[in-house]
């Protein structure tokens, strides 16, 4: 019985089938990244040991199957053609990926993303097993496609998108995968004799993915950069993995040694990953050159990853299992690197390396299964002829479409803030929101940036003090939400890292900005970083100076209860007596202080000439948002600005409410003259 077309025809669509399985596995990660830290570990709450058994047990998951897997084609003689085992696992995927995009938080959304994640990983497990030709192809494509949907949707991902255009994206990928799916062929044992993708390749897949992921196709964490015009950063990024793709169906190995592409692999991920930059008088920035390397990096790790690709190396065939298992153990890679990057994110120290110690991996284990590649052209996968400038200006035009669709199409449901509701305002009156944010995920866990709109929207704020502003973070799911934020709101973000490059303060702005600064504070044994975003703005012809700041208690022993962070008001104390003595601008100050009233923290801030900008609603208990007992969120600000009036914002779509402070210059300053 000869082999199915589908098996190795080296045309569309077995390239389509491993492109939209992992464009599907790579929204279900995002949602079961974020469930992880959100619902089930409890943002660092939950014990760093048990996180770990309960990841461990979803990436275990299909051994078990392939064990069974082996056993039943070893012992059955029935050579009829069936469908192969990887449809069934693709089609309890589709399940999966579909039942997310109606679920609304909580435990099921935690648990039907795991499943999903568990499903996704034993389809990969199942299809190498048939993809010799097609399998390095497909994966790039399909990291090709997340990218290009989250990019062209402003990294707001469609998995969390309950309108019209998130179902009909939804259908649209879902569709692609039923239809391929629809095309394989029936086959029989014989049918899988060297058909099987090269072990050394299989392994490195789930490693690769998390790089991917986490910097090299990270459009998100490409806008953090500074010096880029809003979406261009992305767009780059964007173009290098569609560039990726090219490269992977190239009709030859890309250059003449292994050696160079590994090396231009790990330089690039440590050159997008390890630098800062001061930008505006704000530190600890991505500085212009990383979405670049970010770029570098996508074409770097394909085509390290052709050099892996050899099925058949030495002479010696492919073996089914080999490359099934190969899989299952980059999986078990996988998880240990993402469990160092959680607990590093729990216990308060840098992982950056972790991700760099993987490329790393990625590129020695190119070099060693490369350097002996046979050069004889019938012993190595031939790849498609799509190459040169075909590919090349597609892959550019994709990317050049992903940067312009979101300034020119609405893809979001909320509207203009102030096109049905604007407001005349009091004459000198100046209207400031603070809201921890959460990084956009609601009680539930579920993704919700624009209920956060919504409720700053319905203040109609000059300014907004934010806090936990995800830029990109590889444990939430890789959303710019502060980017999405802006674009919805229509003002202008400044953004101050303060733990990592990616996530920290921000303030949000119609007035116009003359000048930022960022000040970090000591940590006083915090496992999170705090720092206190200074940013000058006008307001008619005074200036005004606004600080945006999350402070951090300090560590305590295991089951203390956690202290004031006294020392970190009086840090910050210090800095705003030196610039009200050196500026003597009105100040306001609002944020998540995680203190409360007439504590010895609060007298910090009254040391700094700072008043309770909230005092005519007191009491106002902002967190936890479903049922507020403490008064952890305040709004300060000092003579000269006369505080006419304060609101508690009640939404669930962070772990804190939102606080508003209505205040009134008394007497207008002209600078400048």
């Amino acid at each position: 019985m000869g082999t199915p077309k589908s098996l190795t025809d080296r045309g569309f669509v077995p390239i389509a089938t491993i492109g939209a399985g992992v464009w599907i596995l790579l929204d279900i990660l995002r949602v079961w990244l974020s469930s992880l830290v959100i619902v089930f570990g409890q943002e660092g709450t939950t014990p760093l040991q048990n996180v770990g058994l309960f990841v461990l047990v979803w990436f275990l998951a299909p051994l078990p199957i392939l064990l069974l897997r082996f056993l039943v084609t070893q012992k059955t003689v029935e050579r009829s053609a069936q469908l192969p085992v990887d449809v069934w696992f693709a089609v309890l995927l589709v399940g999966a990926r579909l039942g997310l995009q109606g679920l609304s938080g909580e435990q099921l959304q935690l648990y039907v993303s795991s499943l999903g994640l568990a499903v996704g990983l034993t389809w990969l497990a199942t299809i190498v097993v048939r993809m010799r030709r097609s399998l390095l192809r497909g994966f790039a494509a399909g990291i090709a496609l997340a990218t290009l949907t989250h990019t062209a949707l402003g990294t707001y991902a469609v998995v969390w998108r309950s309108e019209v255009l998130g179902w009909v994206l939804t259908a649209v990928q879902l569709l692609l995968f039923a239809w391929v799916l629809a095309r394989t062929s029936r086959v029989s044992r014989d049918d899988f004799v060297k058909q099987a993708a090269d072990s050394v390749l299989c392994f490195l897949l789930p490693p690769a993915l998390l790089v991917a992921v986490t910097v090299t196709a990270a459009p998100a964490r490409a806008e953090a950069a500074t010096g880029w015009p809003d979406g261009w950063a992305a767009a780059l990024v964007m173009m290098a993995v569609a560039l990726a793709a090219v490269v992977a169906g190239a009709s030859s190995t890309p250059g003449s040694t292994p050696l160079l592409s590994g090396a231009v692999l790990v330089i690039a991920v440590g050159a997008a990953i390890f630098p800062t930059t001061t930008d505006e008088g704000v530190p600890g920035l991505l500085p212009f050159y990383a979405p670049i390397a970010q770029a570098v990096g996508a074409i770097a790790l394909i085509a390290a990853l052709s050099w892996a690709d050899w099925p058949g190396a030495r002479g010696r065939p492919p073996r089914a299992n080999n490359a099934s298992l190969a899989v299952f153990f980059g999986s078990l890679v996988f998880y240990a690197v993402l469990l160092g990057i959680y607990a590093g994110y729990t216990l308060g120290y840098p992982t950056d390396a972790l991700v760099v110690g993987v490329a790393l991996l990625i590129a020695v284990a190119a070099v060693v299964h490369g350097r002996a590649k046979d050069r004889d052209s019938g012993s190595r996968v031939r790849r498609s002829v799509f190459y040169r400038w075909p590919g090349a200006t597609l892959a550019a035009s994709a990317g050049i479409v992903a940067a312009i669709l979101p300034q020119v199409v609405p893809l979001y449901a909320t509207t203009d803030p102030f096109s049905d509701t604007t407001r005349t305002p009091a004459v000198n009156e100046l209207r400031v929101v603070a809201y921890n944010i959460r990084m956009g995920y609601g009680l539930t866990g579920t993704y919700d940036i624009e209920g956060i709109a919504e409720t700053i929207q319905r203040a109609q704020p000059d300014v907004v003090l934010l806090n936990e502003v995800d830029r990109g973070w590889f444990l939430t799911g890789g959303q710019d939400t502060l980017g999405t934020l802006a674009r919805m709101l229509d003002m202008q973000a400044v953004f101050a890292p303060s733990n990592g490059q990616l996530w920290g303060d921000a303030v949000l702005t119609r007035l116009p900005i003359v000048e930022t600064v960022g000040y970090p504070l000591r940590g006083y044994g915090s496992t999170t970083g705090a720092q206190a975003l200074a940013v000058v703005v006008k307001y008619e012809t005074t200036e005004i100076e606004v600080i945006a700041t999350h402070l951090q208690s300090p560590g305590t022993e295991e089951g203390e209860e956690p202290k004031e962070p006294t020392l970190q008001a009086a840090d910050l104390a210090d800095i705003i007596i030196k610039r009200r003595s050196a500026h003597g601008r009105p100040v306001i100050v609002g944020g998540d202080f995680n203190f409360e009233r007439n504590g010895a923290a609060w007298r910090e801030m009254e040391r700094a000439g700072l008043y309770d900008a909230l005092f005519r609603v007191r009491p106002s208990p902002t967190f936890p948002a479903d049922d507020p007992d403490k008064e952890l969120d305040h709004i300060f600000a000092t003579a000269g600005l006369v505080r006419e009036q304060g609101a508690v914002l009640p939404a669930s779509y962070s772990d804190h409410v939102a606080v508003m402070a209505v205040l009134r210059l008394e007497s207008p300053l002209v600078y400048g003259t």
